[in-house]
């Protein structure tokens, strides 16, 4: 290159000169561009070897050939065919949902289009296609880079993912619990990049419906444990597998499913009743009429009990609600004069009405001098009797003892070191679909924390239970109401006390 700007006569120009050598194209060309000017005419020069002129004149299949003929005389090693636009289409082709002209608009775009080549801090060099952002280098350096970044520097400072790359960028990818979300494909450019995306989502949807599944099915095992104990002609004494491991030991059976996941993953993006209990009769040998008489029975109990407690919901509210009438000041509420308030505390919560910091308490204190201070709503049948005994002058039992008078902690005292949390129990009624349990658990995981589910279903309807804890009652009402947003769910109760939390 230093000899041909140097010929007598010719004027080298410097914004002209190109190196592919360093920075080959993804289609394997590399060369030496420069433009030299000479008596007023500009004259292009292409400095290249041979082995590289041949690729450049006939292509890729003269590039194997001549590796072909190394690999022959004895020259061989691992990436012998390995170049980056095979590569690519390699993986392009690779996908489920090619199309022809997906493929070819990409082959354009990313192979035969700009390039932008950006530096890492290790001194790497990326090679990527013109617009591409933070994320297309970030999975272009390893897909476990991508799916774990939380941000970007580009040049020592800090960038959206969005950002757009240019020539010369130095790129820091900062890893840790980053996790990627859906927005990130509107950034990536590349179609590498979105096609990790997509195994990535396809991969947590399917632990999703993995985990619904697995929820169906041990709650419908618990639910006829006795059923399936009485009626299984398997040959040898057994008890109800409580975890995948345990169930594990069951298959096959005669069922065609020999890993556990496959089966749960199945029933769970059925949720189809009459599938599982099929599953479920061929692994135990439970006789398939057992389980429908069973479920059929079931049926009448759900709608007596949902009638149940919607008579006991009423019931309660109309009790709170004579209760809590504003005609009635906190300091008359049958509570002896002269009871110190004390401040609830959320560690000595009554287990049977589960009380949440916003809802009106009082509390109750056994006759030991050292006896906690038990929180209770309004409405709590203990609270109430502790009420009643107030008003007689006995005390019927000691442990329970007298009432008294309990406030939430200040907003402000409260806010500034909060720790506290409460334990509710959400009962939503819907009608029964595919993928309903697995959009209520991602529902209420993004609003609190699960602790416990149960479910149980008719041929129409369903019933789902969750056990949760929240801060108060704003985030537990704000949770209801995403709840009651799903589709399919006719309504969204919280339950007076719990049936999981025992």
């Amino acid at each position: 290159l230093g000899l041909v700007q140097h010929l007598p006569g010719f004027q080298p120009m410097p914004t002209k000169v190109k190196d592919y050598i360093s920075f080959p194209k993804p289609n394997g060309y590399q060369s030496l561009h420069t433009a030299l000017m000479y008596k007023g005419q500009s004259v292009e020069v292409q400095i290249r070897t041979s082995y590289m002129h041949q690729v450049a004149e006939y292509g890729m299949a003269s590039h194997f050939a001549y590796k072909d003929e190394m690999k022959r005389s004895g020259t061989s090693g691992p990436g012998l065919y390995n170049t980056p636009w095979l590569s690519s289409i390699k993986e392009w082709q690779q996908e489920d949902t090619v199309c022809s002209r997906d493929f070819v608009d990409s082959v354009r775009r990313e192979l035969l289009g700009r390039r932008v080549f950006v530096f890492l801090r290790n001194g790497k060099i990326l090679n990527l296609a013109r617009g591409a952002t933070a994320v297309d280098a970030a999975f272009q350096i390893h897909t476990e880079v991508g799916l774990q970044m939380h941000g970007v520097e580009i040049n020592g400072k800090p960038v959206p993912i969005s950002y757009k790359l240019k020539n010369g960028d130095v790129v820091s990818i900062l890893t840790g619990e980053g996790r990627p979300t859906t927005e990130w494909m509107r950034f990536a450019k590349s179609r590498s990049t979105r096609s990790k995306l997509r195994a990535y989502f396809r991969s947590k949807q399917h632990d999703s419906v993995s985990k619904s599944g697995e929820r169906i099915f041990f709650d419908y095992l618990k639910q006829h444990r006795n059923e399936i104990l009485e009626s299984s002609y398997l040959g040898f004494q057994f008890e109800i597998p409580r975890d995948a491991q345990e169930l594990s030991h069951f298959l096959p059976g005669r069922s065609h499913y020999n890993d556990v996941d496959e089966l749960l993953y199945a029933i769970g993006k059925s949720q189809n009743p009459n599938f599982l209990r099929t599953k479920l009769s061929k692994i135990f040998l439970v006789p398939l009429k057992v389980l429908e008489a069973s479920d059929e029975s079931r049926f009448s109990d759900i709608t007596q009990k949902v009638y149940a407690s919607q008579v006991d919901i009423s019931n309660h509210a109309s009790l709170l609600d004579e209760i809590t009438d504003e005609s009635i000041p906190l300091s008359d509420i049958d509570v002896p004069d002269g009871e110190a308030v004390e401040y609830a505390d959320a560690e000595c919560a009554c287990r049977h009405c589960l009380p949440i910091r916003g809802d009106s308490i009082i509390g109750t204190k056994g006759i030991n001098a050292d006896a906690p201070t038990i929180v209770h709503r309004r409405s709590c049948p203990y609270a109430q009797q502790a009420l009643n005994d107030a008003k007689s002058g006995v005390i019927s039992d000691e442990v329970l003892g007298h009432p008294v008078k309990l406030v939430w902690h200040e907003e402000e005292s409260w806010e500034e070191g909060n720790s506290e949390t409460f334990l509710a129990e959400i009962v939503v009624m819907a009608i029964d679909r595919k993928l309903l349990l697995a959009d209520c658990s991602v529902v209420s995981s993004k609003n609190s924390e699960i602790l416990k589910t149960s479910s149980s279903s008719t041929v129409e309807h369903c019933t789902l239970e969750f056990l949760v804890r929240v801060s108060d009652l704003q985030e537990l009402q704000i949770l209801m109401n995403k709840l009651g947003e799903v589709h399919s769910v006719m309504s969204v109760e919280r339950r007076f006390g719990s049936e999981l939390h025992k």
